[in-house]
């Protein structure tokens, strides 16, 4: 199928270009940034596969779309190598059949590379994120969070993101990534400075991201590599002993930096972000509060998945095609890009009954908010577990509670909807 102007919805092979009813989605638009929901409702009703031809990206707002996206079979037809949130200059260069493909030495960040690359490295450091590892942690979020807690508690009135669940999330990073937890407060300051909007270039400078997290990292990677990188880190020993393949190169420890950085980054800034504002959505119904208080055990992990549906900031994700490839009936050639709007699909009213509502305990067949398949959030379990340990300590020792939203910073970003300030008035047990 030949390229579209937006506006045009995808029907049957060479379909003729249209702009009857455009929609105007642009996601680096600050009028879409500052309310996407309405584009992703008018998306998923009339133009499911919407392609801007400044971008050379096909946007898809469905399901079972970016479901089908995700597959095994199109892992090296569709890779991130362009990077999957990239500025609007990186996707005004169009590549006429010829995709990039990412760097080897240096070795460009995971998320950016092809199998067997991607693969080798992600399984290097994937230890500390499984089940077993995460579940070893959950006695340190919990008393962490409860000594975050009490001096607020204390004070009546807090902000529940940089006072709570952003500082637990930047404390958990500290432990993981052996950094003195005295630098939290600022991780946390820089980790939401960094991944700010940046007006005048209309997106997220990614490599000032990756320069900026390499402070914090690399004495630690250093420390491992002195120390004999004997296994007992994980986290930094298996990049450490990791070759490229085929030449065998060792990587340098600015580059073992920039594989860590995603999650580094992703654990420190979003866990703590869905809990509040899971936390507000909840104060926002009260019935529905009630019912989850009457059981924190039982019913917290429920609504902390209809949390992750429904306040996950993450909005889309891209591909750039290496090979031609079909999706939902649409040919997109190499060099193009496609990318999977993932909040408007955790809102698919074909997939969720009610999808616009929050409803704490909703049946969720599957959870998109990580992502499927091979590019799967590695930190799925330890993002859960922040969740659940935040919202059930904080249920637990608060009687009541209201937002001052007038004095809350709810910050656009084209990747990122969530508020980054949310000032909260407790009364405690």
């Amino acid at each position: 199928m030949r390229a579209q102007r937006p506006g045009t919805r995808h029907q049957g092979q060479d379909m003729p270009a249209s702009t009857t009813d455009d929609i105007g989605y642009d996601p680096f638009d600050v009028t879409v940034m500052g309310n996407p929901y309405p584009y992703y409702q008018k998306l998923r009703a009339q133009q499911p596969v919407y392609y801007t031809p400044q971008y050379d990206t096909y946007w898809l707002s469905r399901y079972a779309d970016i479901e089908d996206m995700l597959q095994p079979r199109n892992n090296s037809k569709l890779v991130s190598s362009e990077s999957s949130i990239p500025m609007p200059e990186v996707l005004r260069q169009h590549h006429a059949g010829k995709p990039p493909q990412a760097s080897l030495d240096p070795m460009a960040p995971m998320t950016l590379l092809h199998s067997p690359h991607y693969d080798e490295v992600r399984r290097a450091h994937a230890q500390p994120f499984t089940p077993r590892a995460v579940a070893q942690l959950e006695d340190f979020a919990r008393r962490t969070t409860r000594e975050l807690l009490a001096p607020c508690l204390a004070r009546g009135e807090f902000d529940l993101f940089l006072d709570y669940g952003g500082m637990l999330s930047a404390l958990l990073t500290c432990r993981l990534f052996d950094i003195d937890p005295a630098l939290a407060p600022e991780i946390l300051e820089t980790v939401n400075a960094t991944t700010a909007y940046d007006p005048e270039r209309g997106g997220i400078d990614n490599a000032q991201l990756f320069l900026r997290m390499q402070r914090f990292m690399l004495p630690s990677v250093a420390r491992r590599r002195a120390a004999g990188a004997d296994g007992s880190a994980p986290l930094f020993d298996g990049l450490i002993n990791y070759r490229t393949n085929p030449d065998g190169r060792a990587l340098r420890d600015e580059e073992i930096c920039d594989q860590l950085t995603c999650a580094f980054v992703a654990n420190t800034e979003t866990p703590g972000k869905v809990a509040a504002q899971g936390l507000l959505e909840l104060s926002r119904r009260p019935q529905q509060l009630a019912e989850v208080r009457a059981d924190l055990a039982t019913n917290v992990p429920v609504a902390a998945e209809e949390m992750l549906r429904y306040c996950a900031p993450a909005q889309w994700f891209l591909r750039t095609v290496h090979e031609d490839v079909e999706i939902a009936g649409v040919t997109m050639r190499a060099g193009q890009r496609v990318a999977g709007l993932i909040n408007s699909a955790n809102r698919d009213e074909r997939e969720y009954e009610n999808s616009e509502e929050f409803i704490w305990n909703r049946p969720i067949r599957k959870q998109l908010a990580f992502g499927m398949g091979q590019h799967h959030c590695l930190g799925l379990h330890i993002a859960r577990l922040q969740i659940r340990v935040l919202v059930e300590e904080f249920l637990a020792r608060v009687e009541s509670y209201e937002f001052d939203l007038d004095r809350a910073v709810l910050r656009p970003s084209y990747f990122h909807c969530a508020y980054t300030s949310l000032p909260v008035r407790v009364t405690a047990r």
